[in-house]
């Protein structure tokens, strides 16, 4: 039956002719769009219904970022963040009025070519694919899409987690401490529980216990309360200014933390980024013995898998452990 159906141009717009001398525009001159559109015109005739262009869904980019988005309600809003961020340059790279039944593996190939030319690294470009992939799927489940497209990563070297050297920690903090009070304290944070920059700014003074030592984090990257106990360097910064309610830390932008953490590493003559406390105080906890379960709850990993990445200090920890060995 569908025999009859073929795809055809005429003065720069596509046809589909589903009967012999009956034909309807598809109205767009892309020939990519036009096969997607002809390939579900013709699923269509296949189960007997009739062939109307308005039947056949014709989402742009454009349209589906708005309804993804929708969809993520409930989520954290860091994660909801970089999804818009992602989709924004996803759209910026294949174009808003870009069809989603025309987006394929090709096109992903398109968008990484794109982002390493503007100077993304391998693991940025693998972190926007992570967002594009679950965003595909949920268009799959949703029908928008047939399939998902296959997305490959970029092949990447796998760094092992940069850390702070004892002696630059403590240059670091002290600078923060002479600079900005509340900076230094925000930092023995990160460094003392190894929570995350935003794990951090959501904390507020009902869910500290300094006469238990431990703290609640909520509104986690996992959208999993967390009970992290609190040391002695974080009581000692957080006690002289305890109140009943409201947040902890200055609600300014994490990414002016970020900034002002890496001013302050410049001038102690260190180049470190902010999530490098997080790499280091994770490190720390298992170079001084805290079983790796232990330190994967603290800090929130959600896998195992993550915190073994850190085990190379094991390593160390190993050879020299190694030397105590006797055979008498």
């Amino acid at each position: 039956m569908n025999d009859f159906m073929r795809l055809f141009k005429r003065k720069n717009k596509y046809y589909v002719e589903f009967h012999r001398g009956k034909a309807k525009s598809l109205q767009t001159s892309n020939l990519e769009e036009a096969k997607a559109i002809f390939r579900e015109m013709k699923k269509e005739y296949l189960k007997g219904k009739l062939i109307q262009l308005d039947s056949v869904r014709r989402m742009t980019l454009s349209d589906f970022r708005d309804a993804y988005l929708k969809s993520r309600i409930g989520m954290s809003p860091m994660t909801v963040k970089k999804d818009e961020s992602v989709l924004r340059l996803f759209i910026d790279a294949l174009g808003a009025s870009q069809q989603m039944a025309t987006i394929s593996s090709k096109k992903i190939e398109e968008f990484k070519r794109i982002c390493l030319a503007r100077g993304a690294t391998p693991h940025g470009v693998n972190s926007y694919l992570r967002h594009i992939k679950a965003a595909l799927s949920w268009a799959c489940e949703d029908k928008i899409i047939e399939t998902r497209p296959k997305i490959k990563m970029v092949p990447a070297n796998d760094e092992l987690p940069r850390v702070l050297t004892p002696e630059q920690i403590k240059t670091i903090l002290e600078k923060a401490k002479e600079k900005d009070i509340w900076f230094w304290r925000y930092l023995t944070f990160l460094l003392w529980t190894g929570a995350r920059r935003r794990e951090a700014l959501n904390i507020e003074w009902q869910n500290i216990n300094l006469s238990k030592c431990n703290c609640l984090l909520t509104k986690t990257k996992g959208k999993k309360d967390r009970v992290v106990p609190l040391l002695p360097a974080v009581i000692n910064a957080l006690e002289p200014v305890k109140k009943d309610l409201g947040r902890v830390f200055p609600q300014l932008h994490a990414d002016t933390y970020t900034h002002q953490f890496k001013i302050y590493a410049r001038e102690c003559g260190t180049n470190a980024r902010l999530h490098d406390v997080r790499h280091s105080a994770v490190t720390y906890m298992l170079k001084s013995g805290i079983p790796i379960q232990v330190v994967k709850e603290i800090v929130g990993h959600s896998q195992l898998s993550t915190t073994m990445i850190y085990t190379h200090v094991l390593d160390d920890i190993k050879q020299t452990e190694m030397q105590k060995m006797k055979i008498e």
